[in-house]
């Protein structure tokens, strides 16, 4: 999951849910439009360059000898680019309109061809494209309360885009071949989720938001291409050269809770949580078609299955903001991320662990129309492999690929916001 759908979030660690001065509230928290007067229009992209590192169990912990994995690897280069587009109008005092689009889910691993979680894995990716229209009620406005006061709730709908590719080596060895066969798998799917927000404050001291995304089923439906299937065995295994298949992924619910204070001149210092509700992935099933319809080996479907017993994951961030001028702004962030990972099914194809997250950033406003932000990020973290996922299946040996896990990704974000009403949204400082 990605959190980083704008320049201003990048550079504060995500803590912008009680924050409402910028249309990427619609993704942080979509109740906050109501403070933006007039229109808005917010673009940019976030360029991600993760560098991942393998290292094998050192010899006296193998508890599988070579089996477990005895070369270390790195990650090939990679480069993602979640795009993030927002736009917000008033329609009256007291309602607020939006559509948002961006990217939350995605991202992927891709090792060497021959490194030892190949069997497993040795390219990964997945795509989301998320198009959320929102609308956002300013009771404060509406019930015509003192300036002072924020009270404001949104709803939304979130449709959703994916596509996802896994590839993987099959281990021959065990009928006598001397190469690995091949698999990959391409699939895209489709669905629907809603989200609901709220923020409430008195300025100039605080604010406090609270923003619930909803679960969303994707089932994706693709193909399945065999290549590489020494033709001495072919005829015993029955690999096609390819055949429909799918699978289903359950996108968690999840949430985040955020507190802004205002009360020192020319800061604004936040603190946010975020819960994801990961227990919603407790398996990876691909189903082959021409398994269930007999035209080949019965026992692909029986050995695509991969248990994944996740559990719930949370990032802690903290923020803060400093105008020394009224147009410019300096951001500082930290956030800790947990693993949601289960240590009995820690795989090769998405490893995870404890993050820190590292991150500063800076922006400027023209007196009304245009402003400028970017963000930077340092993500570090780590985890450990050390069980039988990867263990001999259908096609043979495989290999478990246990030892140590490392990344150390750079994102780097900008944004360019546009206001055609020629006013800032209501004032904090």
């Amino acid at each position: 999951m990605i959190y980083e759908h704008s320049a201003l979030a990048t550079g504060m660690a995500d803590a912008r849910t009680a924050i409402f001065d910028d249309p990427s509230a619609l993704w942080y928290n979509p109740a906050g439009i109501t403070l933006l007067d007039g229109f808005h229009i917010s673009l940019g992209d976030t360029l991600i360059f993760p560098k991942n590192t393998y290292k094998p169990l050192p010899e006296n912990e193998r508890t599988h000898g070579d089996f477990d994995g005895v070369n270390p690897a790195h990650g090939e280069f990679q480069l993602f680019y979640p795009l993030h587009f927002y736009f917000t109008a008033s329609a009256t005092k007291w309602l607020t309109v939006g559509i948002g689009v961006n990217n939350p889910f995605g991202l992927g691993t891709s090792w060497p061809e021959n490194w030892d979680g190949r069997f497993t894995a040795y390219r990964t990716n997945l795509r989301t494209f998320f198009v959320q229209p929102a609308m956002a009620v300013n009771f404060a406005n509406l019930l015509r309360l003192p300036d002072k006061v924020i009270a404001s709730v949104a709803v939304g709908v979130d449709y959703v885009y994916g596509d996802a590719t896994i590839e993987q080596k099959l281990d021959f060895s065990y009928f006598g071949a001397q190469e690995p066969g091949d698999m990959k798998l391409e699939g895209s799917g489709h669905g629907l989720g809603a989200n609901y927000a709220l923020l409430v404050g008195w300025l100039p001291w605080f604010t406090f938001g609270a923003s619930f995304r909803s679960n969303v089923h994707l089932t994706f439906k693709g193909e399945a291409k065999f290549s590489d299937i020494d033709e001495s065995i072919s005829y015993m295994l029955q690999f096609p050269e390819s055949t429909g298949g799918r699978t289903s992924i359950e996108l968690p619910w999840n949430m985040n809770f955020g507190l802004a204070f205002y009360g020192l001149k020319k800061f604004i210092f936040a603190a946010d949580l975020y819960v994801v509700l990961w227990d919603s992935y407790d398996e990876l099933r691909v189903k082959f078609d021409c398994s269930t319809s007999g035209e080949c080996n019965p026992d692909l479907n029986a050995n695509a299955v991969y248990p994944k017993n996740w559990h719930t994951g949370y990032q802690f961030s903290l923020g803060a903001e400093y105008h020394p001028i009224k147009a410019v702004a300096i951001r500082l962030g930290y956030g800790y991320v947990t693993d949601p990972t289960d240590p009995k099914y820690y795989d090769a194809m998405l490893p995870d662990g404890n993050r820190h997250l590292i991150c500063v950033g800076a922006g400027y406003r023209a007196p009304k129309y245009f402003k400028i932000d970017a963000g930077y990020m340092l993500a570090l973290w780590k985890g450990t492999k050390n069980n039988e996922v990867g263990a001999p299946g259908l096609t043979g040996y495989n290999g478990y690929a246990n030892g140590t896990y490392e990344t150390i990704s750079h994102l780097f974000a900008i944004t360019l916001g546009f206001n055609f009403s020629g006013k800032s949204s209501k004032e904090t400082h």
